[in-house]
């Protein structure tokens, strides 16, 4: 019986909590960012400004770690806030996947182990510092051969494989990189 009234007594606290927080959380997810709030903070407790400021919900993994400092000359909009967190993220060694209504936050070597979005179209990332999949056809050159020519310029938590049968290459990296290694695919990929 006792126990029970524990946990009723820490719902009650919590519930009050949340009630009193309410106001302040609505306040702070209609204006912008300042950049004061996000010199030295702990990388968790950036996850729950966004959080609170874009509505998106995270799952955080454990090994998630680190104190964050962004220098910004002026303050951060609401609606290019994900768009600084996913860098942040990218320079900490973690990624943003999707799964689902939740966005997992994990090391960039797990992350390539989950579920990646496939890009279907060049530039269909949404943000540069997202981590994507993203299948190149080439035509002249055989993708075995461009597989290699292209691995030693992709950072060492990126993925590249060569599929001799569609001659393509499959690449999960940060979206502004495999806009990079496409590029010099075209410029590779000719005849002769």
């Amino acid at each position: 019986m006792r126990k029970s009234v524990t946990l009723s007594l820490s719902a009650l606290l919590y519930a009050a909590l949340i009630s009193l927080a309410q106001p302040v959380i609505a306040q702070q997810t209609s204006r912008e960012v300042d950049a004061p709030e996000l010199a030295g903070i702990d990388l968790r407790s950036l996850i729950n400004i966004v959080s609170a400021r874009t509505g998106k919900n995270f799952i955080v993994d454990p090994r998630v770690n680190a104190t964050v400092t962004v220098i910004a000359a002026e303050p951060v909009a609401a609606d290019k806030l994900y768009e600084l967190f996913l860098s942040v993220l990218a320079v900490h060694g973690y990624a943003a996947v999707p799964a689902g209504a939740f966005i997992k936050i994990q090391p960039t070597a797990a992350a390539l182990q989950s579920g990646v979005p496939v890009v279907e179209a060049p530039g269909d990332t949404g943000h540069a510092d997202a981590l994507v999949t993203e299948v190149i056809h080439v035509i002249h050159v055989p993708s075995r051969q461009l597989a290699d020519a292209l691995r030693p310029l992709l950072p060492a938590s990126a993925t590249l494989a060569a599929e001799v049968h569609s001659n393509a290459v499959v690449i999960t990296d940060r979206a502004d990189n495999i806009a990079r290694i496409r590029a010099i695919i075209r410029q590779l990929d000719k005849p002769g």
